[in-house]
C-alpha cells in the first residue's frame, strides 16, 4: 500500500470529485424512457450473446477480429469491460511501437513524483533552446514568444491533450531517462510498457538511417547535418522501427496500466482524477476511437502517430477508456503498425474497434 501524501495544491479544486474505487467517476445523464414502438422493435430484435464476467467473451474477440482482418499491417486491440471484467484481445501480446502514446506512461510517473513530492504542478520546468522539437509544439511556440519555463502542469496539459514532442521528450530527461522511466512503470505495477529514449532517437534512426548518432544523443543540429538517405534506405528504416522501436508495449499490457489507473492501484484519487479529466481533452486523433461513437460519449484518450515514409506507416494508435451511456466504463487500446492505407483508412478501422466494443457492451 503506498503510504499518504499531502494533497497537491492545484489538485484540491478536484479531490472533492475524486471517484473512490473504480466505479465511473462521471454520473452518466438520465436515459429517456423507452417508446412502445421502440420496445416492440428491441424484442424483435436477435438477442444479443450474453457478456461473461470477468472471463474471454468470444462474441466481441470475433467482431473485433473480423475488423482487424479487414486492414493490412498488424492491428492489434484489447478491450476490458471496467464493470465485469469481460475482455476480448486480438493480437494483444504483439509488441508494437507506442509513438506518443508514450506520453501517457510518462505523465503518470511524473503524477506519481508529484505525490511523493519530488516534483509540484506549479513548479516551473526551464526548457533549453536545444530541448525544443520543430515537430508539433505549442510549449515550443510559446518558448519563441519568450515562456521559457512553464509550469509542470501546462506541460502536462500540452504533452496529452496536444501531444507536445517538446514535452514528451522533457519529461524523459526530467524522470531520470528511459531505464528510470520503464523502472518506475515496474514500481508502479505497469509492466511490459517499455520506455527507453526520447522520440527525437526515433527520428534520427528514421531520417538518418545508418549513420551512427552523436554520442550525446541525437540533437536539431545533428539531424539537420545528416546526409539525405535514399528512399529505399529510409523504407527499410521504418520497418525496422515495426519490430524493434526501444519505446514499445503490448495493447495487453497497456490495457492492463488503462486498468490498474481506473482501479487506482497506479495513482492517487486527485491524480487519477485530473489525469482522466486532461485525457477527456485530447484535441488529436477525433477520427480514432471517436469516430464512430455519439458525439456526447466521454473518451479518455491518448493517440500516436509515426511516420508514412513511402508509403508504409510505421503506427497509428489510441489508448483510452470509454464511458457508455449507462456510465459503464470499458479500456479499449488499439495499436496498428505497417500499414500501407492512407490516413483516413487507418482512423477507421480504429474507430470501427471501438464502436464493435460500445455495441457489444450496450451503447447505442
Amino acid at each position: 500500500m503506498r503510504p499518504s501524501f499531502a494533497l497537491p495544491l492545484l489538485f484540491a479544486a478536484s479531490a472533492a470529485s475524486a471517484a473512490c474505487g473504480s466505479s465511473a467517476p462521471h454520473a452518466a445523464s438520465s436515459a429517456p424512457s423507452t417508446s412502445p414502438a421502440a420496445a416492440s422493435a428491441a424484442a424483435s430484435a436477435p438477442t444479443p450473446a450474453p457478456i461473461p464476467a470477468s472471463a474471454d467473451d468470444p462474441a466481441l474477440r470475433a467482431s473485433l477480429a473480423a475488423v482487424a482482418a479487414e486492414s493490412d499491417g498488424l492491428v492489434a486491440v484489447t478491450v476490458v469491460h471496467l464493470g465485469t471484467g469481460a475482455r476480448a484481445s486480438v493480437h494483444g501480446d504483439a509488441r508494437l511501437p507506442l509513438m506518443s502514446v508514450f506520453k501517457l506512461p510518462l505523465t503518470i510517473v511524473a503524477l506519481s513524483k508529484v505525490e511523493r513530492g519530488e516534483l509540484a504542478l506549479d513548479q516551473h520546468v526551464t526548457l533549453t533552446e536545444a530541448e525544443l522539437r520543430p515537430t508539433y509544439s505549442p510549449i515550443a511556440e510559446a518558448w519563441k514568444a519568450g515562456e521559457h519555463a512553464p509550469t509542470l502542469e501546462l506541460m502536462l496539459r500540452r504533452v496529452i491533450q496536444d501531444s507536445d514532442n517538446t514535452v514528451g521528450d522533457k519529461l524523459v530527461t526530467l524522470e531520470g531517462g528511459g531505464a528510470a522511466v520503464t523502472a518506475s512503470l515496474r514500481a508502479l505495477g505497469a509492466p511490459g510498457v517499455d520506455i527507453a529514449e526520447q522520440e527525437i532517437e526515433m527520428q534520427g534512426r528514421l531520417d538518418c538511417p545508418g549513420v551512427a548518432g552523436p554520442a550525446g544523443g541525437w540533437t536539431n543540429v545533428a539531424l539537420a547535418a545528416c546526409p539525405k538517405p535514399t528512399k529505399d534506405a529510409r523504407l527499410a528504416a521504418a520497418k525496422r522501427e515495426v519490430t524493434s522501436a526501444p519505446n514499445a508495449s503490448s495493447t495487453d499490457a497497456l490495457a492492463a496500466m488503462l486498468v490498474a489507473l481506473d482501479r487506482g492501484t497506479l495513482l492517487h484519487a486527485p491524480s487519477r482524477t485530473w489525469l482522466l479529466d486532461t485525457l477527456a481533452g485530447t484535441k488529436t486523433g477525433p477520427k480514432r476511437l471517436r469516430g464512430l461513437l455519439p458525439a456526447t460519449a466521454r473518451v479518455e484518450h491518448k493517440t500516436g502517430t509515426g511516420a508514412t515514409i513511402e508509403g508504409f506507416n510505421v503506427a497509428t494508435n489510441d489508448v483510452g477508456i470509454v464511458t457508455l451511456p449507462s456510465g459503464e466504463r470499458f479500456v479499449i487500446v488499439a495499436l496498428t503498425a505497417g500499414s500501407a492505407r492512407p490516413d483516413d483508412a487507418r482512423d477507421a478501422t480504429i474507430a470501427r474497434l471501438a464502436r464493435a466494443a460500445w455495441e457489444r457492451f450496450g451503447g447505442a
